[in-house]
């Protein structure tokens, strides 16, 4: 075996020098490996709303996604479609993926107790959207329109209009925001002895519910001249039923959302009115509110965004291309 001349050694010392140079300063940038760190900062959101078949929670949806990801951070969403048991199975789901706040609007406002109650523990912050549940002790913060004055304007519009009635009720008895426009709706209108709630119906606030429950009231006979409708998807199913049987004309249909069909139907004359819900407003103040925990700063508890009575009178200051 022949050694190695002086040149050659010094030239593999070189070199194994230079691998264990660079070798050590891979370690090292490893340790500092800024785009870990750039992850680690990251906030992840989750989100379950009743269901994602209705736009309103998608532009709610959507607002709340806009700003989290500009600030670089993540929304989950998830879509229970009206099953309470799956919205459940959803919040434990985001906060064992490690959220770090969930935006919720609850499909069953009890059944959904012990899955907040869990995120609580967990230290998940939980935000009620468009909805929320009766002990507000369980929430970091809560936005929703103002649902109680969305049932008190449809009654005193209807009031204006009609000197007495008979009125049917589509409801969704298991969401505080439904039963809080229907209390206000038979509050106010039940001041006035000409009228008469007929029937109570939980549609859901689902079309595709409302539209064979209004089929089944027309086939039994059911006298009625008023339709109230806890959104207006659900008046949607209503009018579509109405029509198929010839009942459009002579039925005054109300309902809450604002959307864009129903807003067409008001100023096609179909529908009576509409108490306009502002859906971005209602994401963008959740958001918001979920930023100001994070930085530390002043939190507003409770958030009730303002609702405004669409009709023929004022149709004209509304887009029929989009929500409000």
């Amino acid at each position: 075996m022949k050694f190695l001349s002086n040149p050659i050694k010094t030239v593999l010392y070189t070199i194994v020098a230079a691998a264990v140079f660079f070798a050590t300063l891979a370690i090292l940038d490893r340790n500092n490996d800024f785009s870990l760190t750039q992850t680690e900062s990251v906030h992840k959101f989750g989100a379950t709303y009743m269901t994602m078949n209705n736009p309103f929670f998608e532009v709610i949806n959507e607002t709340i996604r806009s700003t989290v990801e500009s600030n670089g951070d993540i929304l989950i969403t998830r879509d229970p479609a009206l099953d309470a048991d799956r919205q459940s199975q959803q919040i434990y789901e985001l906060i064992d993926e490690g959220v770090e706040a969930i935006f919720i609007a609850p499909v069953d406002f009890e059944k959904i107790i012990p899955a907040i109650e869990y995120g609580k523990e967990k230290g998940v912050k939980i935000i009620f959207v468009d909805t929320e549940i009766y002990d507000e002790s369980l929430a970091d913060c809560i936005v929703v329109s103002d649902n109680y004055h969305a049932g008190v304007i449809c009654a005193e519009y209807l009031l204006n209009k009609k000197a007495e009635g008979r009125v049917l009720i589509f409801e969704h008895p298991t969401t505080k925001s439904s039963n809080d426009r229907v209390e206000g709706f038979v509050n106010t209108i039940m001041e006035n002895g000409n009228f008469e709630i007929v029937d109570r119906l939980n549609s859901a606030g689902q079309l595709e519910i409302a539209m064979p429950l209004m089929i089944e009231e027309l086939k039994k006979g059911t006298e009625f001249d008023i339709v109230f409708s806890i959104n207006d998807v659900g008046a949607l199913g209503v009018m579509a039923a109405l029509k198929d049987y010839g009942r459009l004309d002579g039925i005054s249909v109300l309902g809450v959302d604002g959307a864009p069909e129903a807003k067409s139907m008001i100023k096609e004359r179909i529908m009576l009115a509409t108490a306009a819900q502002y859906p971005s407003e209602i994401g963008q103040n959740a958001v918001d509110q979920l930023y100001n925990m994070i930085e530390g700063r002043e939190v507003q508890k409770k958030i009730k965004v303002p609702v405004n009575l669409v009709s023929i009178e004022n149709i004209d200051e509304f887009s029929t291309k989009g929500w409000q």
